[in-house]
Parts: C-alpha cells; sequence; structure tokens
C-alpha cells in the first residue's frame, strides 16, 4: 500500500446500487494496514476510510515489518531472533497473526542478511489462529513445542533438510494428514500426540519412534513404521482406537510398556523374530485382537517399567479369543512360556 490512499472508481452501469471496494464484513473485521505517516489519510479517503480497524505498520520489500531491537524483530507479525549468526523464529504477535505461517529463508535486517535455519521452542505455542505453515528448506530443526496446541493447524509442509522432529512439536494439532520428509531420522516424544491424523508414512531415515509420539491420534487408520527403525518408545500408539492392523519391522528388538495400548480397532499383529522382549500393557485394552503372529521360535521375555504391579501384554479376553500363531517346532516353548502360556489357542504355522 502507497501513503497516498489509491482512488476508488466503479466503471458498470448506474444501476442505483452502492458498489464499495469490499463488503460490509471486511469493513466491520478486517485490519487496513497503511504506511507510517499515512492514517489520516486513509481514514478520511473515499472507500477507505470504512475501515473499522486501520493500523499504521513499516513495509519492506513487501513485508509488514516491526524492529524490537538489535537482535530481535518481527515481519509479516512472525517473531525472528538473531543467534550465532542465523535467524530462529521465537514467536508471533499474538494480536495480529494468524492464517498461514510462511517462514522466510532469508531475511536482512539491519544491513547484515541472514539464514533462517531454525524455529524455536514453543515459537507457535497456542496460537489459535494459525492454519497452515510453509517452512523453507533452509530450516534443519523445529524445536520443541514449536506448534504446540495449535487447534486450527490442519496443514503443515516440512522440508527435506529438517533432520529431526522435536518434542511435542505438534502436540495437539488439528493436523490430518503430514508427509514427514525421507531427511528425518528421529521423532521426538509426543511430536503427533492428540492430533487429528488419520494417516502416516514414516520414511526408511527414521531410526526411534519417542514415547507418546502418536498417541491419542484416535483417527488414525493405518501407519507404516519402516526396517529402519529400532525402538518404539513406550505408548507411542496409546489410544490409536481406528488403527486395525500393525506390522512391526524386523527391525525392531523390543516392544516397549503400552506402545498400543487401548488401541481398540486393532484385530492382528505380527512380532518379528527379532523382539526378545514386550514390555507390560503393551496390547492391553486392544479388545478387537484376533490374531497374533510372534515369528520368533523363542518366545519374547515379559517386563514392566512402569510400576510394581502385575501388568500382562494382553487382555484376558485375548487371551481366551486370540489365536496366537507360532512357528513350527516352538508350541512347547510357547505353552511354557510365562504369559505366552496363557492363549487358549496356539497354532504352529
Amino acid at each position: 500500500m502507497g501513503k497516498t490512499p489509491p482512488s476508488i472508481h466503479c466503471d458498470r452501469d448506474d444501476d442505483g446500487y452502492n458498489h464499495s471496494l469490499f463488503d460490509s464484513d471486511t469493513y466491520q473485521n478486517a485490519i487496513l494496514y497503511v504506511p507510517q505517516g499515512s492514517l489520516y489519510a486513509y481514514k478520511n479517503a473515499k472507500g477507505w476510510g470504512n475501515f473499522k480497524h486501520i493500523e499504521e505498520v513499516t513495509f519492506s520489500n513487501g513485508h509488514i515489518f516491526s524492529a524490537i531491537d538489535d537482535k530481535n524483530f518481527y515481519m509479516d507479525f512472525i517473531k525472528y531472533t538473531v543467534e550465532k549468526g542465523h535467524l530462529v523464529v521465537t514467536g508471533y504477535d499474538e494480536d495480529r497473526f494468524k492464517g498461514v505461517a510462511e517462514i522466510a529463508s532469508r531475511i536482512t535486517y539491519k544491513g547484515n542478511t541472514y539464514e533462517v535455519t531454525s524455529i524455536g521452542e514453543d515459537a507457535f505455542r497456542m496460537c489459535s489462529g494459525l492454519t497452515s505453515v510453509i517452512i523453507p528448506n533452509s530450516v534443519t530443526s523445529i524445536g520443541d513445542g514449536a506448534f504446540s496446541y495449535c487447534g486450527g493447524l490442519t496443514s503443515v509442509t516440512i522440508p527435506n533438510s529438517v533432520t529431526s522432529i522435536g518434542e511435542g512439536t505438534f502436540w495437539g494439532c488439528g493436523l490430518t494428514s503430514v508427509s514427514i520428509p525421507n531427511s528425518v531420522t528421529s521423532i521426538g516424544e509426543s511430536a503427533f500426540q492428540g492430533c487429528c491424523l488419520t494417516s502416516v508414512t514414516i520414511p526408511n531415515s527414521v531410526t526411534s519412534i519417542g514415547k507418546d509420539a502418536f498417541s491419542g491420534c484416535s483417527g488414525l487408520t493405518s501407519v507404516s513404521i519402516p526396517n529402519s527403525v529400532t525402538s518404539i518408545g513406550g505408548s507411542a500408539f496409546y489410544g490409536c482406537s481406528g488403527l486395525t492392523s500393525v506390522t512391526i519391522p524386523n527391525s525392531v528388538t523390543s516392544i516397549e510398556d503400552m506402545v498400543f495400548f487401548f488401541c481398540r480397532g486393532l484385530t492382528s499383529v505380527t512380532i518379528p523374530n527379532s523382539v526378545t522382549s514386550i514390555g507390560g500393557s503393551a496390547f492391553s485394552g486392544c479388545w478387537g485382537l484376533t490374531s497374533i503372529k510372534c515369528k520368533g521360535k523363542t518366545p519374547p521375555s515379559i517386563y514392566c517399567d512402569f510400576d510394581d504391579d502385575d501388568h500382562p501384554p494382553f487382555d484376558s479376553g485375548t487371551y481366551q479369543n486370540a489365536t496366537l500363531y507360532v512357528p513350527k517346532g516352538s508350541l512347547y516353548a510357547y505353552k511354557n512360556a510365562e504369559e505366552w502360556k496363557k492363549f487358549k489357542h496356539i497354532v504352529e504355522e
């Protein structure tokens, strides 16, 4: 916008109607940002003076700019901080920001040009107006809780420059789907906890899935775990009641406590021969389980790390009604192994 308000005209036939530039809702609810020193001109100009909210700002290269101090500033109501010769996204203007957060890749501030390399901890935490995020490929890390509790956030583009997704990064967001790039090697604790995800594809670059990473994603119906993953944290898929089946890759050696706890829709599970131990309540609350396939001839040991009480990996109903499929020649071992011997139906295949 220029300092001089653009003139308003209408080339349509005179039909007796007032053809305003914007509709009444826009005039009432939108904020008109104008250059410094031009507030009076816009408030008194035809078509522009109808705006209820007019604010003066500084424009720079088409962006709304506001300096805080030598190291901190806002651009398009997103806060950037100079740290060690780079820029970090550290917050947002709570009163003004809403909509799409398009993170810049490079910004010139006070005569110096900086590359944006990271999104800091809690940068957009509880930003109710945030609907989508575009992250440039200059960014290599996303901090813990960066987009936590952004209930309106439905889409995010994560570039293949990002190598890790921090703890609680998207906790409680409205995300329905996410594409994790093959540059990511780890998914932090509670990274997507409580999201509205319906599907997720984990690339074969990922080696670890943190505790509670996808817990509470009740809409999640399918998940593909690649054989690059060596560890799945406790409660990683806790409460994913929409999951119907899951295949654990043969790179995993231990199934932690409560990993699939309360996955009510789960009907079948395949446990590879690489798994040597299973934690307490790993499959408790999976009332729909009818088929468990254990590929190892030696029954995995059972343990519980979260308290001193007895928490078997399966419910009593599962022991009674599901069929446990085991390798040929291992029937006796399973029938005499702790917890495994509780299965009423054990079949060699």
